[in-house]
């Protein structure tokens, strides 16, 4: 804003005001109704999102600032630390919608995703029976400047012997390096858009975290809910499952991948030819085999809770990230600031470290006491070890599987908000993703270097 808002700026204008936190994925999912709502009322309606922050992280102003930069936010946003304006409407989950006629009385209040036609109707309801004047003057918005850098937001990555595979998630696109640091291949239009094609003429939408064979790169394409392939050979980009669409409910196979509405596809890994994907939108870990085409649940119930037990009947809390090793395969479960174990085995669900959905902070110590800040991804170093983007602690967190301890890694360097990790020759490669940059940590020698990633100058860089 160029000003503070005032009620003599509101009158007249339906007001929306949408309360959310930005860690919850539920909340991304719905703004692109707030956005499909402002293009069709234009200055009727007043979109106003009151940020109530879950995790102290969260409360920040200039993390909440990369979060509206990052999904495109062109509406007043309010940082409701206090939660002030949450208790005044008696708001108690998020998302929240409540609606203010153009006289400036309370109408009602609505929760949840998938609310785009009751909102629709009471916005349109509301302006036909308004007998006054609408005001049609815009709102003193100032937008903010897009990242004029390299990266934007590099939310993962993943490496092998032949590249650092980068999710450039601001600018949509796919960024290919060898490791001499030569730019391969960017991939991706830069515009946000569910596109197959070869290279530059394909699309993505802030695509998240990968996998790496010798013959492709699979990606959780998370804005498109979509899982591509890219073949390495001849760079085209293929839809191998998902249809453009965000699941409303639970998500129900259908017979053709690509024919499934998917929720949020964030991270990957890889057991030869199954897939597995953490749908960070329902709370649940799926598989796709990728020689049958068959696409499944895996684990999870879809409740967002903290449980454990059989695969099939514990719950997740938006799972971001996967590692695999072995019979086991372990889960950042970031709204629940833990990190889960699934053994492959015995079919049985754990959890090494986290206590709840609302039990989180920096605390090292034994598994039972340590404390996580809404983790994205994890990664294997070995047999016995760990290693934890604790994104809203801005740390990179190490678990110790034979003493059961958690330790914070001293890399010398300020994080903020580190989302991806990947492992490779004795290195671990950190997306830094709010500083917007890669970094190599060697894992003997403890010693940081910055992965230099050069700009392409055939690809416009910045966000369209």
């Amino acid at each position: 804003m160029t000003e503070p808002l005032t009620m003599q700026q509101l009158k007249g204008k339906v007001v929306l005001l949408d309360f959310w936190t930005y860690g919850c994925v539920n909340c991304i999912h719905v703004i692109p109704d707030l956005h499909k709502l402002e293009q069709k009322y234009g200055n009727k309606l007043a979109v106003i999102s009151v940020h109530s922050p879950k995790f102290d992280n969260e409360k920040q102003l200039s993390t909440l600032t990369s979060i509206v930069r990052r999904y495109g936010m062109q509406h007043a946003v309010i940082n409701d630390v206090d939660f002030q304006l949450w208790r005044s409407y008696a708001v108690r989950a998020w998302p929240t919608f409540v609606v203010i006629g153009p006289d400036g009385k309370y109408v009602g209040q609505t929760s949840g995703e998938g609310r785009y036609d009751v909102l629709d109707q009471a916005i349109e309801q509301l302006l036909a029976e308004f007998k006054g004047e609408l005001n049609l003057k815009a709102l003193p918005i100032k937008l903010l400047d897009p990242l004029d850098t390299v990266l934007a937001a590099p939310g993962s990555l993943t490496v092998n012997e032949r590249y650092i595979a980068i999710s450039d998630t601001l600018h949509h696109q796919i960024v290919l390096l060898d490791h001499q640091g030569k730019l391969v291949k960017r991939l991706g239009s830069g515009i946000a858009e569910l596109k197959d094609g070869h290279s530059d003429s394909s699309a993505f939408s802030s695509p998240q975290g990968s996998v790496l064979t010798d013959k492709a790169l699979y990606v959780a394409d998370t804005g498109n809910h979509a899982i591509r392939r890219i073949d390495l050979a001849t760079f085209q980009v293929t839809t191998i499952a998902g249809n453009g669409e965000l699941a409303q409910g639970r998500l129900v196979p259908g017979s053709t991948p690509t024919e499934v509405s998917l929720r949020s596809p964030w991270d990957l890994a890889l057991d030869k030819t199954t897939l597995y994907i953490a749908m960070a939108g329902s709370h649940q870990i799926w598989t796709l085999d990728l020689q049958s085409s068959e696409l499944k649940a895996f684990a999870g119930t879809g409740q967002e809770a903290l449980l454990d037990g059989k695969r099939t009947d514990a719950a997740f809390n938006q799972p971001s990230g996967l590692a695999l090793s072995g019979n086991k395969l372990w889960i950042a479960d970031a709204e629940a600031s833990a990190v889960r174990q699934i053994d492959l085995s015995s079919d049985k669900v754990e959890t090494l470290v986290g206590q709840g959905l609302f039990e989180f902070g920096l605390k090292d110590g034994g598994f039972k006491r340590a404390l996580l800040q809404h983790n994205k991804d994890v990664v294997s170093l070995d047999k016995n070890t760990l290693a934890v983007a604790d994104t809203y602690n801005h740390k990179i967190r190490l678990l110790d599987l034979d003493e059961q301890q958690v330790m914070t890694l001293s890399l010398g360097t300020e994080l903020n908000e580190p989302g991806g990790l990947a492992v490779f020759n004795g290195e671990l490669y950190i997306a830094d993703t709010n500083n917007n940059r890669i970094l190599r940590w060697h894992l003997k020698d403890q010693k940081l270097t910055e992965v230099q990633v050069p700009a392409s100058p055939k690809a416009d860089t910045k966000p369209k």
